[in-house]
């Protein structure tokens, strides 16, 4: 791939409208129309139609003509690269978890005694974090290997929390 097309990939791939949109007709699983999509998106009608419009060009949605009205289909390429997008935002929303564990780790446990350490306040807050992580369960093997890898992180900090013996 030349450096002039993968800048312009870049571009538009990391930017929030393109990505939502292929998210969106990933999710919806059938075709929509160009105005529902700005809706959904929060953006204009008019943007809308220019990002589809260079979505198009990179075969990665088609659009279907009813009359007047175009209807917007997500390519079979499309719904890949919604998909790594997807995986992309998981991957760094399980970061972005794991700071938040670490945090509360060393704001909450390191270096306190176990009877100064609010535990059910802890536990309960750890426990919403692993709940999260459930719904990652059916997400691609990496985002999985990484979800299970937190979840035991997890259940460690728990466990020096409650006075467990580690697992």
């Amino acid at each position: 791939m030349g450096k002039e097309l993968e800048r312009g990939v870049e571009g538009l791939f990391l930017q929030e409208k393109p990505a939502k949109i292929l998210i969106l007709l990933k999710k919806e699983n059938k075709p929509l129309y160009t105005a529902i999509i700005s809706r959904e998106i929060n953006g204009t009608y008019a943007h809308t139609l220019n990002v589809l419009a260079q979505l198009e060009r990179l075969k990665l949605v088609s659009f279907k003509e009813t009359g007047r009205i175009k209807l917007v289909n997500l390519t079979e390429l499309g719904a890949e690269v919604a998909q790594a997008i997807q995986n992309f935002i998981d991957l760094v929303g399980l970061a972005e978890a794991e700071g938040k564990v670490d945090q509360l780790y060393e704001r909450e446990v390191r270096g306190r005694l176990r009877e100064e350490v609010a535990k059910q306040r802890v536990s309960k807050e750890l426990a919403r974090y692993k709940k999260d992580l459930e719904a990652l369960a059916e997400k691609p093997p990496n985002v999985v290997l990484h979800a299970k890898r937190l979840a035991k992180k997890i259940d460690g900090v728990v466990a020096e929390v409650m006075g467990y013996p580690p697992a």
